[in-house]
């Protein structure tokens, strides 16, 4: 359990070694440096164990218990003048976390308690609270009950191994579930048996009265009548029951490609399950109005699935993102959605805020860390639309797209403006004054200075890469500047509103961009071109423009990028250029390369 522990946090980023009390297998010669010391020993070590820890960790550590017997160990832990977390991890050292049962004992009231908790639940653990007493009462119930089964079973059959040549799937897969027990710390099943020798007791008591009643066929039936009104969850368990086939050994060829073919037919069953549970997953995303798509996620999973094993990672990797290719096409169905969204992020952006708008919702959203990013993947198809800032009113053109839309082969056939108002966000309602620091990022707080010096002149600044990072860094004495729709999403409380010094003139204006179609739709046209470089050659394309009476509202130059001097510029023409117009064009420049044709548009059509 040690290592579950240690490889969980460790791929969470925590600085996390290991420490065994016998010195056999350490890490580190001293714990006296950690917050948090999972103690992972036998029930009988653990009272050696805490007592080594007295001589060793930090006065003020936390101590955590996993053990299985709560009136054993909690009373250990309470008099050790450590401030512990008790709980029952209900699954073995080698399983996997997800969808497993975590049941809480006692907490201190710790923030790393919390810490600890929240990672078992982004790692989709099932946390439960029960009292010492209820713990071990229901354990007994539990554990004790089904480890006397398997025990016993595996008593009377130590004779009968022949037997698994005609078993059935169901024997099958008890005989592996014994054999598994059998294996462990004998130690610590006595632990358990010890607490369940009542339970027991009247265990074989009730499985002695089945016994008698199972002799008549009409009281045999009554106990199936009984029980099916209970024991209703028998979904998918024939997944269950095949997969035992997966852990046999095969001997000849053909009961080795009979392993294979159980395998492949396993790993189907198992993916449609998977889909099954991200379309629900979708349903429930689209009430909530969150992204199908978290790139972020999915790499998290990926390199949590490469760590586990020591097969091929890029062949690993490309196995995985296919599975969550098809399942995302279903996610994507089953919400209704035709096509995605790329947008620059975070959520509650601005950004973000243009994309709802043409949108209406986050569901089909992608968000990206760089517009260049967005423009790749519209570029390979992995999303159908971009919507990327492309001008601010006063900030001027954003480069970078400007640069992006030159090298990428992408179009843009559509526009939409933003106006930009910024908030004074804060976790409470607090009078300005008190507020000693705010957080934002640098062209926000650029954009609010006249706010800033005339209300809040003794707060001190602290620039920000993301309106995330401002919501998270924010205290109960400190504010934040973004947009309302950002306070909504980060649930913060908005205390003044449209702080921005140019209200009603700070407006931002994207491009919508798709893979090129070469359709040519709108009023607008955009383009790049190239000049010789000798004395009026840009007058001679300007010229062009001129004698057609079209009208320039866009020019910026460039670098080429070929050599110092050399530049590019880029264009937005009022008027949708015909091939007339651009066989003109092309005998007074080098090249040129239209961007896109387009409108103003008011919203983005993506659900079926």
């Amino acid at each position: 359990m040690g290592k579950l522990f240690k490889d969980l946090f460790y791929s969470r980023g925590y600085y996390v070694k290991g420490y065994d009390v016998v010195g056999e297998r350490r890490d580190v010669d001293s714990v006296s440096g950690f917050d948090v010391i999972f103690v992972c020993t036998p029930m009988d070590s653990l009272k050696e164990s805490v007592e080594h820890l007295k001589g060793e960790a930090n006065p003020d550590s936390l101590l955590v218990d996993i053990s299985s017997v709560k009136k054993i160990s909690v009373p250990i832990f309470a008099s050790s003048g450590f401030d512990f977390l008790s709980i029952h991890p209900m699954f073995g050292g080698d399983s996997e976390i997800a969808l497993s049962n975590i049941i809480v004992v006692h907490e201190s009231g710790r923030e790393e308690e919390r810490i600890i908790l929240d990672e078992f639940k982004k790692s989709g653990a099932v946390i439960s609270r029960l009292d010492v007493e209820e713990h071990d009462r229901k354990m007994a119930e539990i554990q004790g009950v089904a480890h006397f089964l398997l025990v016993s079973m595996a008593d009377f059959l130590r004779y009968d191994r022949e037997e698994l040549k005609y078993a059935s799937p169901i024997f099958t897969v008890l005989y592996k579930l014994a054999s598994r027990i059998i294996n462990q710390n004998w130690e610590m099943y006595y632990r358990i048996q010890k607490n369940a020798e009542y339970i027991r007791q009247r265990f074989l008591e009730r499985a002695l009265e089945i016994h008698e009643r199972m002799k008549d066929r009409e009281s045999f039936r009554r106990i199936f009548d009984d029980l099916r009104g209970i024991y209703t969850d028998y979904e998918s368990s024939t997944i269950i029951l095949e997969a035992y086939k997966a852990t046999k050994r095969g001997e000849s060829i053909e009961e080795l490609r009979g392993l294979i073919r159980s395998i492949d037919s396993l790993l189907l069953r198992l993916i449609e399950r998977r889909v099954e549970a991200a379309k629900e997953i979708a349903r429930i995303k689209a009430k909530k109005d969150e992204p199908i798509e978290i790139k972020d996620v999915e790499e998290e999973k990926i390199r949590d699935v490469i760590s586990r094993t020591n097969l091929n990672p890029i062949r690993i990797k490309e196995i995985f993102e296919n599975v969550m290719a098809l399942t995302k096409e279903e996610e994507y169905r089953v919400a209704g959605i035709e096509k995605t969204v790329a947008v620059l992020g975070p959520q509650g952006s601005f950004s973000d805020e243009m994309a709802l708008k043409l949108v209406g919702s986050r569901t089909p959203l992608r968000y990206c860390a760089t517009t260049d990013e967005i423009i790749k993947l519209v570029e390979n198809g992995e999303v159908d639309f971009g919507i990327v800032p492309i001008e601010n009113s006063v900030n001027g053109t954003v480069l970078p797209v400007l640069d992006a839309l030159m090298s990428h082969d992408v179009e843009v056939f559509g526009e939409a403006k933003l106006e930009v108002n910024h908030c004074l966000v804060a976790k409470r309602k607090i009078e300005l004054r008190k507020i000693k620091t705010i957080y934002s990022h640098p062209q926000a707080v650029a954009q609010c200075m006249g706010f800033i010096n005339n209300y809040l002149p003794n707060a001190s600044i602290r620039y920000t890469s993301s309106t995330s990072d401002a919501a998270k860094m924010i205290d109960d004495y400190s504010a934040a500047i973004m947009s309302e729709n950002a306070a909504r999403f980060y649930r913060l409380h908005v205390l003044r509103r449209g702080i921005q010094d140019l209200k009603g003139r700070n407006i931002t204006r994207f491009y919508l961009i798709r893979r090129r179609t070469g359709r040519r739709e709108g009023k607008i046209t955009s383009l790049f071109f190239g000049v010789e470089d000798r004395p009026g050659a840009l007058k001679d394309v300007l010229e062009v423009f001129y004698r057609k009476g079209f009208n320039l509202r866009k020019l910026e130059s460039r670098p080429a990028g070929t050599g110092l001097g050399d530049y590019v510029f880029f264009v937005e023409v009022e008027a949708a250029l015909s091939d007339e117009d651009l066989e003109d064009l092309k005998g007074v420049t080098s090249f040129y390369k239209v961007v896109g044709v387009f409108d103003e548009v008011k919203s983005l059509k993506v659900y079926s």
